[in-house]
């Protein structure tokens, strides 16, 4: 058993927990002139790897581009829950090179700081598959994530972020840190 694995039963409750909250939150928001909206995106960055081993590799250098496309619906001005998939790039050193890949779901917070910039937080699980000399092993671990954000228009957006995936594989704990910029679209 894995230390740090989040059980479906916790991930059903966080799920449950943030419908609540949306839900609580929607009825004053629409009453401020806000309109819930669906939104697609996409970033690419830089990818950082960190922590115990990955695949049979230790000692590495993170390596390739992170990618990240999602969709997401924001029920409110400050709260939003995002899918989508993510790469990870590469980590190269002793014993070979591993990556990683995965989907995600993310509730999202913005604090708008004026109509042009807002500030963003994260807070989800991804469900990774770490591959390597060792072989694959997918499992489902915690991530995070701090950003900023700035509107162009009501429906053009452009964002930089900072997010942590901790990658549940082979009874080790890697990090992987992604910082990107991408554009969000709204409908």
């Amino acid at each position: 058993m894995k230390a740090h694995t989040l059980r479906p039963t916790t991930v059903a409750s966080i799920l449950l927990a943030g419908a609540a909250l949306l839900a609580a939150t929607a009825a004053q928001a629409q009453s401020a002139g806000f309109r819930p909206h669906a939104y697609v995106g996409g970033s690419i960055g830089q990818p950082d790897w960190r922590g115990d081993q990955a695949a049979g590799v230790t000692n590495g250098d993170s390596s390739g581009t992170g990618l990240k496309a999602y969709g997401g619906y924001a029920f409110t001005p400050n709260i939003a829950l995002e899918a989508g998939g993510v790469r990870l790039g590469r980590l190269s050193g002793t014993g070979g090179t591993a990556k990683a890949d995965g989907v995600f779901i993310d509730a999202v917070g913005t604090l708008p700081l004026n109509p042009q910039w807002s500030l963003l937080g994260r807070l989800g699980v991804v469900n990774a598959k770490v591959s390597g000399p060792a072989g694959s092993d997918r499992d489902i671990g915690a991530k995070g994530g701090l950003g900023v954000q700035y509107n162009f228009s009501e429906r053009v957006a452009v964002r930089g972020e900072w997010e942590r995936y901790q990658l549940e594989a082979f009874g080790g704990s890697p990090k992987a840190d992604m910082y990107s910029v991408g554009v969000n679209v709204g409908f």
